[in-house]
């Protein structure tokens, strides 16, 4: 009586699990999530607002609160979809996020700690990123780049330094406001790396009489300093993002008009020997068969 009263409660709960997964993975549900960040965003910009919150502060936070109660609710849903393991839940780092930030919004935090709770709550527009895949992706593949950002960062300084050094050199004399000690130096550079006002002061080196070290020097630092390593951030990124685990890959690849159906393995997780093990299989028997068509023919033939 007991052991089918405990397998009741474990069909009851994978069940429910099975309920809440479906639930968690319709599009009505995610549309109503992404819905719910969008409006706490816009919620959050009008508290900024001081005559809109004057006159419509009680419905702005009677919003609110509507609002952080479908992200709690959506934070049980996804708990209870994971059925007998809701500890998968805290696995992804996504939803450690988005919990973390509802906890927040949640504590009852007095007067001293109202800044928190602000900035909480400015943090919830975030979540649109754990909402949409092609966001996380996108996230993904800077958070992977971070390696590679921080030798292109430290080759730049190395040439913002160089260029700093040479301008003082060059236009120290001529220019001391701006090139008359390493750091205006520095500062100058990193301004001219911006390409905010750069032509005008190459034009006030050579009017100083630098008129052909001046613009050799800016225009190969405008060149190397933000062409080239531009392209090199854009190349980093682009390379991390197609190595990303879901990352789309190129049309070409997805077609299914093959000329050998049967040589497509399944679409299985192992290991590629394991794969590649059983595409030969595959062809192996595909050529045993050919083989033993061409002797029945020739057996055939012999016969007439």
């Amino acid at each position: 009586m007991s052991q089918s009263k405990v397998e009741t409660d474990s069909g009851t709960g994978a069940g429910a699990g099975h309920l809440a997964a479906k639930i968690v993975g319709s599009k009505p549900f995610g549309g109503t999530v992404i819905a719910a960040i969008l409006a706490g965003a816009v919620l959050v910009g009008l508290e900024t607002v001081p005559s809109v919150f004057e006159a419509h502060g009680g419905l702005i936070l009677a919003l609110d609160r509507v609002v952080l109660a479908i992200f709690v609710m959506e934070a049980i849903l996804k708990i209870a979809a994971e059925g007998k393991r809701p500890w998968r839940y805290f696995a992804n780092p996504w939803n450690v996020f988005d919990f973390s930030i509802t906890a927040i919004c949640l504590l009852p935090l007095n007067s001293a700690f109202a800044q928190v709770l602000r900035l909480a709550r400015v943090a919830r527009s975030l979540r649109l990123i754990t909402a949409i895949p092609d966001l996380q992706l996108i996230v993904g593949a800077l958070l992977r780049s971070l390696p590679s950002f921080g030798w292109i960062t430290l080759l730049l300084l190395l040439l913002i330094y160089v260029y700093s050094v040479t301008g003082v050199f060059l236009f120290g004399k001529g220019d001391p406001e701006r090139f008359g000690s390493l750091w205006s130096s520095v500062l100058t550079m990193f301004s001219v790396l911006t390409l905010e006002g750069w032509f005008d002061v190459m034009d006030n080196q050579i009017k100083a009489g630098s008129r052909i070290a001046g613009p050799l020097f800016f225009v190969s630092f405008i060149l190397s300093g933000t062409m080239i390593f531009l392209n090199l951030l854009v190349g980093v990124i682009v390379n991390s993002m197609s190595e990303m685990p879901g990352a789309k890959e190129p049309a070409e690849f997805k077609s299914d008009r093959s000329p050998l159906p049967s040589l497509r393995a399944p679409e299985v997780p192992g290991d590629d020997h394991a794969l590649l093990a059983e595409r030969m299989q595959r062809i192996e028997a595909m050529l045993e068969r050919v083989a033993a068509d061409v002797q029945a023919l020739r057996r055939s033939g012999g016969d007439r």
